[in-house]
């Protein structure tokens, strides 16, 4: 929502219209070289009044369904390229990473929200984001090394008595859940075995603001940044001065109870930034973003993964039948199985992407025609329509986990690239999500039959899938689903007693579940 003044947004747009016949400059793309095609868009507003302020992916599919796998779009001066072909955003994003690997620069982020650029999420690519790059890999290297896969193994069996306790009444809840004390467990050496905890509940306060500050809709000056040259406390500085003070507060007592308090002597990912040489600030400030991407993201997919079950239940049996075989009936599936599970595989990639931008002029051969891409453009690859490319995938508008197999089984390799982003953006907290994503849906299909609840209103958005429908979705950056009802049905009363069993003899003290300092 915007923050100012109705009659300073009007004056602002005068303002705008008496200079905008003044700053057109030529470039390239006017002495030759064409940008890639695109809506023809307004004079000097572009496209801008066409593009929705949530639900994004939605009006992006469409674009390229219209105007091909390459689109350029004008928005008041700056230019947006959507990329919907797997083989150009491999060309782009990793064959010239140099060039495409930088974010875009929002103002109130980049100035307000977080003003020392560590938000590696839409960081500038700095000192900054490369320290988190560093970090994150000797993190991920214990990940790699199955170090904290009893931890995983340990909260999905857990869930798994909640959904057994419930029926899945609080399942929504409990994906929250799940992903939240995962991740609170790696980076805090804290469990969260409620989901109710006061620690908890306020980091996803502020990770749901950070949502919300993040957005190009949060402010004013993300359009008019010269409105930051007015003194004194605007509304913009005021909010961002509150969102900093209040996460620096909730972030600051988890990291100090993980390195000097109860969890000291865990290799939690608090301990493993305290050994780096920066400040306590900046160490505080990366672990922060670091551990609400974590969080934002496995959860919307854990929820996003019970929607597709009902939406689409008939590969739930192919799923399940390959789980039977490799695991059998007498326990619950473990991490070791994932080798020999090439099915699940397919289901759990995580489908997530931020944009990039370029930071020189560019010439793009596609399609035998050569497009220019100026310097500064905003580079956004759409990963839903780069997934369901129908060059690529049959039965492309369907949760069909077999599209991502080739003939032999084994997942394509183009789609375990474009799942986790490209380049040097490519997601670092694959390794944890993937594990925390594959053995909760391994354990809950091994258990249970998932299914529509029969007393459920249509109405709610249930008939609505990921692929193509708003209205079950927040439109957020992680894009959620709103909470609906499910039916968790255990397959057999030996199942229930099996993971009951299992529950009860698995061991649960963090300090033997995390790897030691």
């Amino acid at each position: 929502m915007l923050d100012t003044a109705p009659w300073l947004v009007a004056a602002t747009v005068l303002l705008l219209v008496a200079l905008g016949f003044s700053i057109h400059i030529p470039s390239k793309a006017n002495r030759g070289l064409k940008l890639p095609p695109g809506p023809p868009g307004v004079p000097l507003l572009g496209s801008l009044l066409d593009v929705p302020g949530k639900h994004l992916a939605t009006y992006f599919r469409r674009l390229l369904h219209e105007y091909g796998g390459f689109v350029s779009l004008n928005l008041v001066g700056f230019r947006l390229i959507l990329i919907g072909d797997i083989k150009l955003a491999k060309e782009l994003l990793e064959k010239r990473a140099a060039k495409y690997s930088s974010r875009p620069v929002v103002h109130y982020i980049r100035y307000h929200v977080d003003p020392v650029d560590a938000y590696w999420l839409v960081s500038q690519g700095g000192q900054n984001h490369a320290i988190a790059r560093k970090l994150s890999h000797g993190i991920m290297s214990n990940v790699r090394a199955g170090k904290t896969d009893s931890l995983h193994e340990f909260e999905a069996a857990l869930n798994i008595q909640k959904l057994l306790d419930d029926g899945g009444k609080e399942w929504f809840n409990h994906m929250n859940r799940i992903a939240a004390s995962s991740v609170f467990a790696a980076a805090f050496g804290m469990h969260c075995p409620t989901g109710q905890e006061s620690e908890l509940k306020d980091v996803l306060n502020v990770n749901a603001e950070a949502v919300v500050l993040l957005a190009p809709s949060a402010s004013i000056v993300n359009a008019l940044p010269f409105l930051d040259l007015l003194p004194g406390p605007m509304p913009w500085r005021t909010r961002a001065q509150k969102f900093r003070k209040r996460e620096d507060i909730v972030y600051g007592k988890l990291i100090d109870e993980a390195v000097r308090g109860k969890a000291s002597g865990m290799n939690t990912w608090a301990a493993e930034f305290a050994r780096e040489d920066r400040s306590e600030g900046d160490r505080r400030i990366l672990l922060k973003q670091f551990t609400g991407a974590a969080i934002e993201t496995t959860s919307s997919l854990l929820q996003s993964f019970v929607l597709a079950c009902i939406r689409y239940p008939e590969w739930i049996a192919t799923a399940q039948m390959e789980i039977d075989m490799v695991v059998g009936t007498d326990r619950l599936p473990s991490l070791k199985d994932r080798p020999f599970l090439p099915y699940m595989e397919a289901i759990v990639r995580v489908r997530f992407g931020i944009p990039h931008q370029s930071v020189a002029d560019d010439v793009i051969q596609y399609q035998g025609q050569q497009y220019f891409i100026p310097e500064g453009s905003v580079i956004f690859p759409v990963t839903w329509a780069i997934e369901h490319d129908q060059s690529i995938f049959e039965d492309h508008d369907r949760f069909v986990p077999e599209r991502f197999l080739d003939a032999k089984g084994n997942l394509k390799p183009h789609y375990e690239t474009s799942a986790f982003g490209f380049g040097r953006r490519v997601c670092p907290g694959i390794p944890f999500a993937e594990r925390t994503l594959w053995i909760n849906i391994a354990t809950m299909l091994w258990t249970f039959n998932i299914r529509k609840s029969d007393e459920l209103d249509p109405k709610i958005g249930l008939t609505i899938c990921y692929d193509d429908s708003d209205a079950a979705f927040t439109g957020d950056l992680t894009s959620s689903p709103h909470p609906f009802p499910a039916v968790f049905e255990p397959r057999s009363p030996r199942r229930t007693e099996i993971a009951r069993r299992e529950w009860d003899e698995c061991e649960k003290d963090l300090h033997v579940l995390l790897p030691k300092e």
